[in-house]
Formats: C-alpha cells, structure tokens, sequence
C-alpha cells in the first residue's frame, strides 16, 4: 500500500471509536430535526421582532469576528491571546453568524409576506443552516490538514491549537500524540462534514414538508 493510504487507515483505526461517536451525536441530531415534535414548543413568533433579534447580534457578531480574525494589535495584548482570538473567530465566525442572519432573513420573508412565523420553521431554518456553518469550517480544515500533510502522506505534529480536538479525544482514550495532528484531524474533519450535512438535509427536509398553519383571516397582524 502507498504511504497516503497506510497513514489514513493508520489514523481510521487509531480514532474509529471517536468517529462513530461523531456519527451517532449527529445522527441523534437529525433524527430529533427530522422526527420529533413537540407541541407546546410550536406557537407563533412576532415576525417584526424576530427579524430585530436576528439581524442586530448577527451584525455585531459579524463585525467582531472580521476583527479579531485579523488579529488587531490591541494595547497589552499578548500573541498568544491575539492567536486565540484569531482562532475562534475562524472557527466559528461563519457557524454563528449564518444562523442568526439566515433568521432574519426567514423573519423579514414572513414579515414582508404578511404570514404567520412559526417558532418551529425558525428553529429548523436556524439550526440548518448552523450546520452548514459548521460544514464549511470543517471543509476549511480538510483543506488546511491536506496541504501541510501532502495531502495526507505524512505525520504533522499539531500545537496548542487542537486543545480542545486532544480534550475530545482523551474522553475517548486516545493518547495526546495521536490527536495533535493534523494528519488526525483531517480524516475525522470529513466524519464531520458528513454528519453535519446530515443534520442540515434533515432541518431542511422537515421544513419542505411544512407544517400547517393556523387559520388566518385577512392579515394577522397580530401576528406579524
């Protein structure tokens, strides 16, 4: 067998057991999107507010990530506290800023269409679209550990940067030499993404079935 593949079954066999606790999590996931229904939950949103509730933290999280990703030279700032703030605006910027805007604009579609806003439609809409914010930072991932492993033909030693990936890992038994590494991380990236595209087919199935809604006479405005 060539290098690559020796060193990707090496890493499958090393991580199958967090893989397919990674599988089982997200399958729980979209199950729950795709299944469960929980009635007292499901009632009717302002849609004016909503929108206002989306689209302001959106805006200030939006604005703080593109900051602090570009690492400012704030006064007394250590590296290491301006590599950290670099790092969880990459991260996490585009998984939690999408959520809150495609809310808003869900909310402002029902404002301007003059229809009821079901908690549950914004809901799924929300945590779809979360998960594709967390595809996309894992797709960034397998992108970056491919490139500094040639593509996965070698072993790359990871710095404090995977913490939190070693921290999961040790819950499972894997020893720190085998997580701090980017030739790890991209194999388990891609368990990932494919369990978050499930998520987000499921949120995304649910909502094309569409719920029914509640009789409206004219315009709900109450509602609205």
């Amino acid at each position: 067998m060539s290098p690559r593949t020796t060193l990707l079954l090496d890493m499958v066999g090393n991580t199958w057991s967090l893989c397919l606790a990674i599988l089982l999590f997200f399958g729980v996931i979209a199950g729950a999107a795709l299944f469960l229904r929980v009635k007292r939950l499901d009632f009717i949103l302002p849609s004016r507010p909503a929108f206002w509730m989306c689209i302001v933290p959106g805006f200030i999280l939006l604005a703080l990530c593109l900051t602090l990703i570009d690492r400012p030279r704030f006064e007394g700032l250590s590296d290491l506290a301006a590599s950290w703030m670099f790092m969880l605006s990459a991260f996490l910027g585009v998984p939690l800023t999408i959520p809150l805007l495609t809310g808003a604009a869900w909310a402002g579609a029902h404002r301007f269409h003059q229809i009821p806003l079901r908690v549950s439609s914004l809901a799924l809409v929300m945590l779809g679209s979360f998960a594709l914010g967390c595809a996309a930072s894992n797709m960034h991932d397998i992108v970056w550990c491919g490139a500094v492993t040639d593509w996965f033909s070698r072993h790359e030693a990871a710095g404090y940067d995977l913490d939190v990936f070693v921290a999961l890992g040790a819950v499972f038994g894997i020893p720190r030499e085998v997580m701090a590494d980017y030739a790890t991380l991209g194999p388990c990236a891609v368990v990932m993404v494919l369990g978050e595209m499930t998520v987000a087919a499921a949120c995304f199935t649910r909502l094309g079935k569409g719920a029914p809604l509640p009789p409206v006479c004219g315009r709900a405005k109450n509602t609205v």
